[in-house]
């Protein structure tokens, strides 16, 4: 719960100061829409802060975020502990793993182990499913290093996710490659998998097979037109309610 120079972080003596005024507050028997006036908080906030009896439940969710940095930290405290305190080299060590954050990051990470205000890093720590779907989604080539082997440690301890990868990877192939003639086979073997999640998905490719078929095989896309109907919304939505149906049309054929 500590910053970058080893003090307490705003964010918590901000809550901690906001948990006990509002405790204070329904304790005298005030209503939660009268807190909310008189501490000009957000209501649901209010409500928040006065359903917790324990503040540390909230403090858990703010002070344990993850953030860009956490899945480089066990490489750079092992950089640390080797004799490398360069805040500028191991940031450029981590960037071209991956890391796409900014350097001052990296430079508080480095300021709280000299200060020694920070235990070390978990040997692992699970990714985000946001990320972790990242990594799936991403072909292997335009992989990291830093991202591959987290995909591959989370595929080694969870077999499901593994054949997940495995058949998400290879429906990919049939989009790559135009195998239309494909399909079939792949929709056999989602079958005899385990794996209820892609099921549903394969139910649907199912229903309009021939269209899915045809659309894999064919080298054509409809990208160009999705992308000139976004266009047309976008600007009906900047002109709603000031602008009529001829203005648009001109804007469109203009921008064009």
């Amino acid at each position: 719960m500590l910053d970058s120079r080893g003090r307490p972080r705003r964010i918590v003596s901000t809550m901690l100061e906001r948990h006990r005024a509002v405790q204070q507050l329904r304790a005298e028997g005030r209503s939660l829409r009268g807190i909310s006036r008189e501490l000009h908080l957000d209501y649901y906030a209010v409500r928040r802060y006065a359903r917790t009896t324990d503040v540390s439940q909230l403090l858990v969710k703010v002070t344990q975020r993850r953030t860009k940095l956490d899945d480089y930290k066990t490489y750079l405290y092992q950089r640390y502990c080797e004799g490398c305190s360069n805040a500028s080299q191991l940031f450029r060590e981590v960037r071209d793993q991956g890391f796409s954050g900014d350097r001052s990051t990296v430079n508080a990470y480095i300021r709280q182990l000299k200060l020694g205000t920070i235990p070390p890093p978990p040997t692992w720590t699970p990714p985000k499913p946001r990320r972790a779907l990242r990594w799936i989604m991403t072909n292997p080539e335009l992989l990291g290093a830093a991202a591959a082997q987290g995909l591959q440690e989370v595929r080694v301890l969870c077999p499901e996710l593994d054949a997940t990868v495995r058949h998400v990877r290879a429906f990919a192939g049939l989009m790559r490659e135009h195998d239309g003639d494909g399909l079939p086979d792949w929709i056999a073997q989602i079958r005899a998998a385990d794996l209820p999640h892609l099921h549903q998905f394969a139910d649907g490719l199912e229903r309009d097979q021939d269209a899915v078929t045809a659309g894999l095989s064919s080298p054509w896309s409809s990208g160009q037109v999705e992308g000139q109907v976004t266009r047309a919304k976008l600007l009906k939505r900047a002109g709603y309610g000031r602008a009529n149906l001829d203005l648009l049309r001109i804007r469109i054929l203009l921008r064009g």
